[in-house]
């Protein structure tokens, strides 16, 4: 498969301490919201397009699919910064360690989803992970929860019917593709007015494999106009690709990669650590 051309370019990302939360939606009717929500994919399968914080722009395709090799999950990435001397607020600790509980406990819950989405229980790749993207983007029903600091378990969500807000959603997300292998993150951000929650997966340390991907998103969703992903440049030059998970999508369209929420932001990793 050709290379889309794109243009590409990287915002910096500002962080600061944030509350999560999602948009104040208490005005809108919500069965608009839920309407809006599980009608922005397709019935059909399709395939999709490259993106960063990042951006590729898709442009015709010349090769056939069959050409085209599905790509595998990445190395887990490694965290140079984790250790004892890093400390964070009450807060962002406590935000911290309840994204890990709502995310990492009910594993046998989970793994049974994932089951029932891809019908496999281990060799997950790409493919699988935008299964669990469109099911549980096709199943979700917006609630806004007014109370920013409780976190639902994700079998509990799961359990009642995909049913909550961006934090809900975030953790979803993030369960399900952590027990299928891939890395993932959260990303809670402000724009001054509003906040949101939204998972990020990772995607590898090289533009190769960035690439392979994004452009396998970019065949599986032809109707995304831009793929996004951020780039994360650690202290010893190294980068890592992290590939935007939220429900945003593009050109009205949901799908892995879609346009990421402007606002400043704090990142939580699985394994405690804390960007801001």
């Amino acid at each position: 498969m050709a290379h889309k051309k794109a243009l590409t370019f990287i915002f910096l990302i500002f962080f600061i301490s944030v509350t999560s939360g999602c948009i104040n939606t208490g005005s809108l009717n919500k069965g608009l919201v839920t309407e809006y929500l599980n009608t922005q994919l397709t019935e059909d399968p399709v395939r999709e397009e490259n993106s960063k914080t990042q951006e590729n722009n898709v442009a015709e395709k010349n090769e056939s699919d069959e050409s085209f090799t599905l790509p595998e999950i990445p190395e887990v990435p490694t965290y140079i910064e984790e250790g004892p001397a890093y400390s964070y607020s009450a807060e962002r600790r406590r935000m911290s360690l309840s994204f890990q509980r709502a995310i990492n406990s009910d594993e046998e819950r989970i793994k049974e989803e994932i089951f029932n989405i891809t019908g496999k229980s281990s060799g997950y790749n790409m493919e699988d992970a935008c299964a669990v993207y469109n099911h549980v983007n096709r199943q979700w029903k917006y609630r806004y929860d007014k109370n920013a600091e409780f976190f639902f378990r994700a079998s509990q969500t799961i359990d009642s019917g995909y049913v909550g807000d961006c934090d809900d959603y975030s953790i979803v997300i993030s369960a399900l593709l952590k027990n299928m292998g891939f890395n993932t993150r959260v990303v809670t951000t402000y724009n001054g007015s509003y906040g949101h929650a939204f998972p990020e997966i990772y995607i590898g340390d090289d533009l190769d494999t960035v690439y392979r991907i994004t452009d396998y998103i970019a065949e599986r969703y032809p109707f995304a106009e831009s793929v996004w992903y951020c780039e994360r440049e650690l202290d010893d030059g190294k980068k890592q690709y992290w590939l935007n998970f939220d429900w945003s999508g593009s050109n009205g369209y949901m799908h892995p990669g879609g346009v990421y929420f402007d606002g400043k932001s704090v990142i939580y990793y699985p394994n405690g650590l804390v960007e801001y």
